[in-house]
């Protein structure tokens, strides 16, 4: 069979790909990138394939077809199907992960976490706030501020070197009055025996209402009236419930 005729019967399978694409050949929605790379990569090599038997039957015998080229693209195509291979076990092996995270997040429902910042939230007449200080210190005091940043408390702090958790019963120390339920802040103010400042390092405090995730598929924890991401948790327990003393 003639070169010309070659190419005419590589022009019709061209063709007929490409109706077969344009006749619905899309990729199911719960298909992962993974399986859409596969299936393409499949579909080209089958075409592929075709094409290099439709050639190598009807080519010229006292001129035959190199076949090297054909070898490498080959050798291609199996390269590339171990990489989609990868790829699908690393999609797999994240979906498991974030999976397990739910499990793990679910469990943190109703339970006391902290985060960076300085907040606390107060409900139903209780509000804690942590604090972690490098070194014991022979004094500490802490002042809660309202969403205003109004002082609403100002009282002792435990003084050992650590994490400490200050529980508030929400009334305020200047009035007696009780302060409503809402979002407060805390800042401590801590010196050694010698009066020497000691840095603390403040925690926000909240417990966690509910899971979810976000677009990107980030788990999120219901804290307060706040969102903050799983893997931003620093520590978990059951709600504390001890008063602050208010004395000064």
């Amino acid at each position: 069979m003639s070169t010309s005729s070659v190419a005419a019967q590589n022009a019709a399978l061209i063709a007929a790909k490409e109706q077969a694409a344009k006749n619905g050949t899309t990729t199911k929605p719960n298909k992962t990138t993974a399986d859409a790379s596969q299936d393409q990569l499949s579909s080209d090599l089958n075409f592929f394939l075709k094409m290099l038997t439709t050639q190598l039957q009807n080519q010229d015998p006292t001129s035959p077809l190199d076949t090297n080229e054909f070898t490498q693209q080959i050798a291609q195509y199996s390269s590339v199907q171990q990489q989609v291979n990868t790829n699908s076990n690393l999609e797999k092996l994240l979906a498991a992960n974030k999976q397990s995270s739910l499990t793990t997040a679910v469990g943190y429902i109703g339970k006391e976490v902290e985060t960076k910042g300085n907040t606390g939230e107060v409900s139903g007449g209780q509000g804690a706030f942590s604090y972690l200080l490098p070194k014991a210190a022979a004094s500490v005091e802490i002042v809660i501020r309202n969403a205003n940043g109004v002082e609403v408390f100002r009282g002792k702090g435990d003084t050992r070197e650590g994490r400490n958790i200050a529980v508030w019963d929400g009334v305020n120390s200047l009035t007696g009055a009780q302060e409503p339920d809402g979002t407060y802040t805390i800042s401590v103010d801590a010196s050694d025996a010698s009066k020497k400042p000691i840095l603390a390092e403040t925690r926000a405090v909240a417990v966690v209402g509910g899971v979810e995730s976000d677009s990107k598929g980030d788990m999120l924890l219901a804290v307060g009236r706040n969102k903050v991401k799983f893997d931003e948790v620093l520590a978990v327990r059951p709600p504390s419930r001890i008063s602050l003393s208010s004395d000064s």
